[in-house]
């Protein structure tokens, strides 16, 4: 009986024995997983060329770059900078100077689709926009116009409560 005891505990034994992997084993299959998991990321990575820094049409924006660099320092050399405030449904623009003519751009961040141009002529220094059609939330504001002769173009974000 002695025996026929010993016996099953031994086969027990073997049992559970066979079923536990080598340590070495458990090594080679770690980095197998780990140099897949950076190669499938190295290919996935060249593939989706969405991250580069240069973009096919930089000549030709460096170029309005230095435009538009040229019409912020005509607000700040002849001290334009408009009064934007929010009354009420209307966005109110002061313009410091009168004769005022350009175009107001509207820029949801979150959807390119709301995105709004307002194009404007205005004799007096205040210009009145509607903007209860915009959406609730946070939108960028690009002013650019022209003022005897000389063009600005200023930059807000604006947030409609």
């Amino acid at each position: 009986m002695a025996g026929k005891r010993k016996n099953e505990t031994n086969i027990i034994q073997r049992y559970k024995h066979s079923k536990e992997m080598n340590w070495g084993l458990k090594i080679v299959i770690g980095m197998a997983m780990a140099m897949t998991s950076i190669v499938a990321t190295g290919i996935y990575m060249v593939s989706k060329d969405t991250d580069t820094l240069e973009e096919g049409d930089y000549y030709e924006k460096g170029l309005s770059y230095d435009d538009e660099y040229a019409k912020k320092e005509n607000v700040l050399v002849h001290h334009a900078r408009p009064a934007i405030k929010l009354l009420n449904d209307s966005l109110i623009i002061n313009f410091q100077h009168e004769k005022n003519r350009g175009m107001i751009s509207f820029r949801r961040p979150s959807d390119r689709a709301m995105d709004r141009n307002v194009v404007f002529t205005t004799t007096a220094p205040l210009y009145k926009i509607p903007i209860n059609e915009l959406r609730k939330g946070v939108w960028h504001l690009r002013l650019e116009w022209e003022s005897a002769g000389i063009t600005y173009l200023e930059n807000e974000e604006l947030y409609i409560p």
